[in-house]
């Protein structure tokens, strides 16, 4: 893991340093290049690449700047383990079962139904082979009750919620905005027009819509949206913008949210019929994310955000922008052992009966 001493936020807004926690756990900066597979696979010449996939050895993808806020939080806290929740082919639950494994924490969590891919396979024996307690929680009224009592089975355990978004966890976006910033400045990359990023609990939109207003960018934030409207919506992006700018105007008042205007806004033209379910669009990107980075995408993330990314890349309002992909989709793949599947518990073992979709 890297030796940062602390984040660009901190050098920004000294006083933050003071009261939040944070653990160097990502190798920054990430890379920034023109990517000239999607240049040429949606006929526009300026589509760059922010290659937040190779951010850490241990698991790559939008969790681990978020991590390095919460899991030094959850050390502050004397914490005796995570629980959270998200659905079966949760990276936010394979990331944290990871991290807590590399930092031993244990790690408690519920699992949510969603459509049974290759992908979602891979993840629930991960996160088994991690060392996490799977708990399977079916729908989402009784995941909502098995979440609860894994929670409260002990005192002060610590609740990360699904996508780990929060204020406290965005402040690792609002810092790469910084990192992204610099970069800029070095002549890495030119500043972004338009900022792409799938959005399901819409944490990384809001920090990086917020961080580019902060910086008096004239930047759009768009955030393809991957799932339910009633979880992700223009009034949950404003909420997560409002709370994670209170959040640090609280700890320095020079951060002062009355004169920012974020530019953000969702595309909603990705999702299909809901969350995790495979669209065509989605499926043939799969191919596409790896000529990108190398490893296959997947239906639920980064396949519908390059379907968002091709409809902003064709639209002739953009055709002259430099467009910017938040790439989240980790290319660090665990090996699993030969008997992964026997450290599945019983509850989850229809996964791997179960016919995939995608």
């Amino acid at each position: 893991m890297t030796a940062r001493r602390a984040p660009a936020l901190f050098d920004a807004f000294p006083a933050l340093a003071r009261d939040v926690p944070w653990m160097a756990l990502a190798d920054v900066p990430t890379p920034v290049e023109r990517c000239a597979v999607l240049c040429e696979s949606f006929g526009h010449e300026r589509i760059w690449t922010k290659r937040d996939d190779l951010i850490s050895p241990v698991y790559g993808g939008n969790k681990v700047r978020r991590f390095e806020f919460i899991m030094a939080d959850v050390k502050a806290r004397n914490s005796p383990r995570i629980v959270t929740v998200g659905g079966l082919a949760s990276t936010q639950v394979t990331a944290t079962s990871l991290f807590g494994r590399a930092l031993s924490i244990p790690v408690r969590a519920v699992l949510f139904d969603q459509p049974v891919t290759a992908f979602a396979r891979q993840a629930v024996l991960t996160d088994a082979c991690a060392g996490a307690e799977l708990i399977y929680g079916g729908g989402y009224v009784a995941t909502v009750a098995r979440t609860w009592r894994a929670w409260s089975r002990e005192e002060k355990n610590y609740f990360l919620a699904p996508g780990a978004s929060d204020a406290r966890s965005n402040l690792g976006y609002l810092d790469a905005t910084l990192e992204l910033d610099a970069q800029v400045a070095r002549g890495e990359c030119p500043r972004p027009d338009v900022m792409v990023v799938p959005a399901g609990t819409s944490g990384t939109l809001a920090a990086l819509a917020l961080g580019a207003a902060w910086l008096g960018w004239d930047t759009e934030v768009v955030g393809v949206r991957i799932t339910a409207l009633a979880a992700c919506n223009p009034l949950t992006v404003r909420w997560l913008i409002h709370n994670t700018a209170r959040f640090v105007a609280r700890r320095d008042p020079r951060f002062d949210p009355a004169r920012l205007r974020p530019r953000v806004r969702l595309f909603h033209g990705a999702i299909g019929p809901g969350y995790g379910e495979p669209t065509p669009e989605a499926v043939e990107n799969i191919a596409l994310v790896r000529r990108v980075t190398g490893h296959d995408g997947e239906v639920t993330y980064s396949g519908k955000a390059l379907v968002g990314l091709r409809a902003i890349a064709q639209d002739l309002r953009y055709r002259d922008k430099n467009i910017l992909l938040w790439h989240t989709l980790s290319v660090v793949r665990p090996e699993l052992p030969s008997d992964a599947l026997t450290r599945v518990p019983s509850s989850l073992r229809w996964v791997f009966d179960a016919p995939t979709c995608a």
